[in-house]
């Protein structure tokens, strides 16, 4: 499915100079055509160093001269099952299966260039001699310096702002996805805490997380599974996920994300385990006091280092200070994408963004452990959707 308003993609090109966009990324790919081969990614070996994985996208500007889609020989069924909205559709090499190959024992088959493939689809329409953006930060040099020598009068620049861009309003297929990821990430986060028994460890926690996300049918991203306080000094940096065991009186904290067709939940809850000291439920509460406020003021139109410095205000009078650098995130393909509540970050906020909102204090007894919970809102016309209410944020669950 098409996932983005190709005409909003055309103004955007048009505007920055760009005659065509190749993405290259697992993600730039996977939001360009809703198709991504299931288990491999750029460093994916197929049959020698010389084949690695590869597909590429390529979004021209004037949409007549329509989108392609690059992919290895051995993908044919594969995309052909997935059915992406890209219907130029063209393959690179030998494929992977022998019996597809000339002389099924040549022991040193032709690996296939992808970037001829790529650079031929673009000479076919016309692009070759025009701005081609490519995705610098994800397209190793040795691509890269193929496509320059086979495109030798083509303008290369960098695609990583327009594309984000055009990630961050999203389309109502999205937001569908959105909404069942969080559901289900929000139920999955439910019923991890109440598997939680004392003595458990930290890893063991985030095994039931992962079986509970394949239960519930999301795809498992990332659980971070904390108790505390124990004993930590987190002056520089977070603990790692180690073999604390859980205590009555502890702290749970998970910062968890699950993913559905392509789109992640990320939520956090902090929890008692057992009674907790009055400080800690303190700590608890203020928290959840930051969270509320932020979801007061967070609305279309405002600018996102605005928000950030209404967050920064509330902690005037709370005997905590902020501990990470922004409010909250942008989120889709993966957990952190722009743009950033933070105060670098003049981005407005407008209908169809998906934001995090996540400040987080630092309560220290015993040890510091972070205090956090984060939520995943959608933008509206006229505020916010609350896409992970159904985490319920008290203190005991």
């Amino acid at each position: 499915m098409q996932l983005f308003d190709y005409d909003r993609a055309t103004s955007i090109m048009n505007s920055a100079g760009i005659d065509v966009i190749l993405a290259t990324s697992r993600h730039g790919v996977g939001y360009l055509s809703d198709y991504w081969h299931p288990v491999s990614d750029q460093f994916y070996v197929l049959w020698d160093t010389e084949a690695t994985h590869m597909n590429v996208v390529g979004l021209p500007a004037a949409r007549e001269r329509d989108a392609f889609i690059v992919v290895g020989a051995s993908e044919s069924t594969t995309i052909g099952i997935m059915d992406p909205w890209i219907q130029d559709r063209r393959f690179w090499g030998p494929g992977y299966y022998i019996q597809t190959w000339d002389n099924p024992l040549d022991p040193d088959p032709p690996s296939g260039d992808a970037m001829e493939v790529t650079a031929n689809a673009l000479k076919e329409k016309g692009l070759d001699k025009g701005t081609i953006a490519i995705e610098k930060r994800f397209l190793g040099s040795k691509y890269s310096d193929r496509l320059m020598e086979l495109l030798p009068n083509a303008t290369f620049v960098d695609a990583e702002d327009a594309i984000w861009q055009l990630r961050m309003i999203k389309c109502d297929e999205e937001i569908r996805r959105f909404r069942i990821a969080c559901d289900r990430t929000s139920k999955v986060w439910l019923d991890t805490i109440h598997e939680a028994e004392e003595g458990m460890t930290q890893p063991d926690l985030q095994a039931v997380y992962k079986r509970l996300c394949v239960e519930n049918g999301v795809d498992y991203e990332r659980a971070y599974v904390i108790y505390g306080p124990a004993g930590l000094d987190l002056s520089n940096g977070s603990p790692a996920s180690g073999d604390v065991e859980l205590k009555k009186g502890m702290f749970i904290r998970i910062d968890g994300q699950a993913k559905y067709q392509g789109y992640i939940c990320n939520l956090s809850r902090i929890v008692g385990f057992g009674e907790v000291s009055d400080s800690l439920a303190k700590a608890h509460a203020v928290e959840k006091w930051l969270v509320e406020r932020c979801m007061e003021e967070m609305k279309p139109g405002m600018k996102c280092s605005t928000l950030r410095e209404i967050e920064l205000k509330l902690y005037d009078d709370i005997g905590y200070p902020p501990v990470i650098p922004y409010t909250g995130h942008g989120v889709g393909r993966v957990v952190h994408e722009p743009p950033y509540i933070a105060l670098n970050d003049h981005t407005v906020l407008q209908p169809n963004m998906v934001e995090t909102l996540e400040p987080t204090i630092c309560h220290s007894e015993g040890g510091d452990i972070f205090v956090s919970i984060e939520d995943q809102f959608l933008l509206t016309n006229d505020g916010i959707e609350w896409l992970t209410e159904k985490a319920p944020m008290d203190l005991y669950v």
